[in-house]
């Protein structure tokens, strides 16, 4: 019963791959461009256009940092400020974005869509901040190479 389900599909399988090339399908007219009519509910459009509005109003994406600081305390928003200079100064290029988030204050770096990207940049500075650790956030488009 097998082999004859199986012989029965493999000739269907044979006999429509070699209609399909003996007629092609082919425009009566090929000069003639073609129309395509969409017809969809208003609910869909308007859909569509708040996350188009959403999207418009923060703009970016989620992608991935790179933390060099990381730390809460009296001296931290200090350090913060000192480490964000530093980095600035030895990697210029570079964004370097420092935020509050309470109680700690964080300075992250660069603006990444992929993990790996991230880990050329960590692997770089491995050596100055040797703590420091790749993190997933909302980011700014970065360039296109």
């Amino acid at each position: 019963m097998r082999f004859k389900l199986l012989f029965i599909l493999l000739v269907f399988g044979l006999y429509s791959k070699g209609a399909a090339q003996i007629n092609p399908i082919t425009p009566s007219d090929p000069k003639k461009e073609g129309v395509v009519n969409i017809y969809q509910d208003e609910s869909i459009r308007r859909l569509l256009d708040t996350y188009i509005i959403a999207n418009a109003a923060r703009p970016g994406m989620q992608g991935f940092r790179v933390r060099i600081f990381f730390d809460l305390g009296q001296q931290s928003r200090t350090t913060s400020l000192d480490e964000q200079t530093k980095f600035m100064e030895t990697m210029p290029g570079i964004n370097v974005y420092r935020t509050f988030d309470s109680p700690y204050y964080k300075v992250s770096v660069g603006d990444f869509r992929t993990r790996d990207e991230a880990l050329k940049l960590l692997k770089l500075i491995e050596k100055q901040y040797p703590k420091a650790f790749i993190v997933s956030e909302w980011i700014h488009f970065p360039k296109l190479n």
